[in-house]
């Protein structure tokens, strides 16, 4: 838990991630990613129907969702807003945290599971006092892995903010004017 603090605030101070939108979607990846791989582990039965289908969304190039995603958030007037940019690479980056995590998991002996149910552990014990545990700098590359991609995200930011959710990719864009960049406000900003 501590390093991943020390990477939202390494973050925050070094990308100008807003804090709000960097905790928010760290959180929301984190927990989205930890319940759907609370049956991942090979103690549990199911199939990868869902896995499959969240992996194969990354498929999709995010420019071909701006345009209802953009149509649905000025609906909910939700445009120009944090909500709407946590949702939104909540959503984007939701299938290289699942593909990432799965592998991590997939890693893990199944003989350390299986003796953890003999001494009676129940299946959420394993995978919190074992599964997790093991996968924790799995985790911290993953959310750093995000976080960098997220930052670096332009397009979505640009066609869903105005002033009050800019993003720092979209505020040192804008300062290209017809003079000329304005190195002293991109040095400043940055």
């Amino acid at each position: 838990f501590l390093i991943l603090l020390t990477a939202i605030i390494v973050a925050v101070a070094t990308f100008g991630v807003r804090w709000e939108v960097a905790i928010a979607m760290a959180a929301a990846l984190f927990i989205i990613a930890l319940f759907t791989l609370v049956g991942r582990t090979r103690l549990a039965v199911g199939n990868n129907d869902i896995e499959f289908w969240i992996i194969s969304n990354r498929i999709m190039p995010p420019i071909v969702a701006v345009l209802p995603i953009y149509v649905m958030f000025q609906q909910m007037r939700l445009l120009d807003t944090q909500v709407a940019l946590i949702a939104t690479y909540t959503a984007i980056n939701l299938p290289i945290v699942v593909w990432l995590t799965r592998d991590f998991f997939a890693g893990i002996p199944l003989d350390l599971e299986e003796s953890a149910q003999i001494d009676g552990a129940s299946k959420f014990r394993v995978f919190f006092t074992i599964a997790l545990p093991l996968v924790r700098s799995g985790l911290v590359a993953t959310f750093l892995l995000v976080l960098i991609l997220a930052w670096n995200e332009y397009l979505l930011a640009l066609f869903l903010s105005n002033v009050d959710a800019q993003t720092m990719p979209v505020l040192v864009s804008a300062q290209n004017t017809t003079r000329g960049p304005q190195w002293w406000n991109m040095s400043v900003l940055i």
